[in-house]
């Protein structure tokens, strides 16, 4: 008898081990996170894919390099947002879009708004090991948060 209970026990605990993360719950969770200013990089950071994490990591260097180039009376070249987001506010409602991944990628659309304004950004995962990835970020008003960063890191600190 304690063998087959020891059996089951592992039998149920199998899968929930196995189990990779779903692109729809990795959504979710950086989407919780950007609620609020300011989210927090220990939540998001193992939400996004190895080059957007460096891509990430970069900016917030060059931009502390650009701060410690400005004069005290200038201020710096740095991003005066959220670097995830195109809207200059917070979203007031999120709304995560479940749908089906195709291989080891997906897509999946956000809706969010703001005051009377609703836009929709469309979020690129792709499957690393066992666990889904944020690739990219592609907003409704047009542009990709990789496409920002690399534009950010474009402009001179100084004049």
């Amino acid at each position: 008898m304690i063998r087959s209970s020891t059996a089951l026990a592992l039998l149920a605990i199998t899968p929930l081990a196995a189990a990779a993360t779903d692109p729809y719950e990795v959504a979710t969770t950086f989407y919780a996170a950007m609620q609020g200013p300011p989210p927090s990089t220990s939540a998001i950071a193992p939400l996004l894919g190895p080059s957007l994490r460096a891509a990430v990591d970069a900016q917030h260097a060059y931009e502390q390099a650009c701060i410690a180039l400005a004069a005290r009376d200038v201020k710096p070249h740095m991003l005066d947002q959220s670097p995830y987001l195109l809207a200059p506010d917070w979203p007031e409602t999120v709304h995560v879009v479940r749908s089906g991944a195709r291989g080891d990628a997906a897509w999946i659309s956000v809706e969010m708004m703001a005051g009377g304004y609703r836009w929709t950004d469309r979020v690129l995962l792709q499957k690393q090991a066992q666990d889904w990835k944020i690739m990219d970020i592609r907003w409704g008003q047009g542009g990709s948060l990789i496409g920002r960063l690399k534009q950010f890191s474009a402009v001179r600190c100084v004049p």
